[in-house]
Parts: structure tokens; C-alpha cells; sequence
């Protein structure tokens, strides 16, 4: 009996641990799965936040990348910029280059039509001067030296060299006070002459020639008395009549 109540005892305690045995079983399994259930939780958490990190180091990336395009564009631009500012710098010096060469031919240009101009005006005057000296008839007193075909040569005391004379048929041309052609002009007598320059070449207006028979006649003349009859006849005797044409 004893050992029934026993055996019993020993079944129930037995049945008791059991029991004990399984309700704290069944806590921890509740405390692991607890734990389970937050690990997780906390892996999700991390897992999110490494998704979170993996997204805004993607936007850091893109953000740097945009920085890094917008700086290469920066670069871009101040270097156009700096180029623009070279060629306007090189503009603006060739500007002033051009400017400098302009004012200096346009000095110059100026000086060459001052001296033109200045050049001109004394061509003008030496042409006025020139046409005053052809129109303006001037007078030579000398000696014949040559008179052939249509010129005469004069040689007077005051002038520096023989004058040529252009005698053209509108000359007035006397010999001894006789209307005479070139031919009868003997060289030594005596001539005054009127000209005029024309075309640089003295062109005779008027020439009065004296003979060297004539001269004799004027003086005998001057020097002689009252004509008689033997005077006119030596008269006749010391002037004899004019030498025939010169054939030069």
C-alpha cells in the first residue's frame, strides 16, 4: 500500500515536473520567438536604413556628378570667356593699329596735297608769268651778227649772250628806213628790234636795221656843209647803193 502511495507520489511528482516542466517550455520558446521576431525587425530596420543609404548615395553621386558637369561647363565658359576677352583685347589693338595708320596717311595724304597744291600754284604763277613775257614786247639795241633764212642774230653790250630772232612775215623789217627782206640785212649793221617770246622763242616784231653804208651816208651827212653840186657828186661817190642779197 505504502509502496502504491509511494509509487503514486512518485507518478504524480513526476506528472508535476512534467507539467512544470512544460510551461517553462513553452516561456522560452515565447521569449525565442520574441526575440526572433525583433531581430528581424531590426534586420528589416537595418536593411532599410542601408537601402535609405544606398538611395541618398546615389543622389550624393548624381549630385556630384551634376557639380562635376556644372564646374566642367564653369571651365567651359571661362574659358570661351577668356578666349572672347583675347580676341576683343587683340580686336581693340588692331582697331587702334588701324586707326594709327589712317591718321598717319591721312597726314601724310594731307602734306602731299599741300605740296601739290603749293606746286601747282607756282606752276600756275610761272605760266602767268610765262604768257605776261610773251605778250609783253621787249626791245634789244645791237649789232647784227648773222641774218640767214629766217633769223637774225643780235649781240648787244648789255645782254649776257646773242638774242636769236625768229623773223616771221609778219615782222616789220627795214633797212636804212626801206621796207627789206632778211637777205638784204648785212652782218655788223646796226639793229633795233621789238619782240615778243612765243612758245620760249623770241619772235621779232619790228626790226630797224642800219647799214653800214647808211651809217657812212648819216654821218657824212651830219658832218658835210650845204650840198653843192661837187659835194652831192663825192656823196654819190661815198654812198653807193645796198649789196645784193645776202645769199646765206
Amino acid at each position: 500500500m505504502h509502496a502504491k502511495i509511494s509509487i503514486a507520489l512518485v507518478a504524480a511528482a513526476a506528472l508535476s515536473g512534467c507539467a512544470s516542466m512544460g510551461g517553462h517550455s513553452n516561456e522560452a520558446k515565447s521569449q525565442t520567438v520574441t526575440a526572433q521576431e525583433r531581430a528581424q525587425e531590426q534586420f528589416q530596420r537595418a536593411a532599410d536604413a542601408q537601402k535609405m543609404a544606398t538611395q541618398e548615395q546615389q543622389k550624393a553621386n548624381e549630385a556630384q556628378q551634376e557639380v562635376a558637369r556644372a564646374q566642367k561647363a564653369l571651365a567651359d565658359a571661362q574659358a570661351t570667356a577668356r578666349g572672347q576677352q583675347t580676341k576683343a583685347q587683340q580686336s581693340q589693338e588692331e582697331a587702334q593699329r588701324l586707326a594709327t595708320q589712317a591718321s598717319t596717311q591721312g597726314q601724310q595724304m594731307q602734306e602731299t596735297a599741300q605740296t601739290a597744291m603749293q606746286q601747282e600754284t607756282k606752276q600756275q604763277s610761272a605760266q602767268v608769268k610765262q604768257r605776261q613775257d610773251w605778250t609783253e614786247a621787249k626791245s634789244i639795241t645791237g649789232q647784227v651778227v648773222q641774218a640767214s633764212g629766217n633769223q637774225l642774230i643780235l649781240r648787244s653790250p648789255e645782254a649776257q649772250q646773242d638774242l636769236s630772232l625768229d623773223v616771221t612775215d609778219s615782222t616789220a623789217l627795214r633797212v636804212d628806213g626801206q621796207h627789206a627782206s632778211i637777205a638784204q640785212v648785212q652782218p655788223g649793221s646796226d639793229a633795233r628790234a621789238s619782240y615778243q617770246l612765243v612758245a620760249g622763242k623770241a619772235t621779232a616784231l619790228r626790226i630797224e636795221v642800219t647799214s653800214t653804208q647808211g651809217q657812212k651816208s648819216i654821218n657824212k651827212e651830219l658832218n658835210q656843209p650845204q650840198d653843192t653840186g661837187d659835194q652831192k657828186g663825192e656823196q654819190k661817190l661815198d654812198s653807193p647803193a645796198l649789196p645784193p642779197a645776202n645769199p646765206q
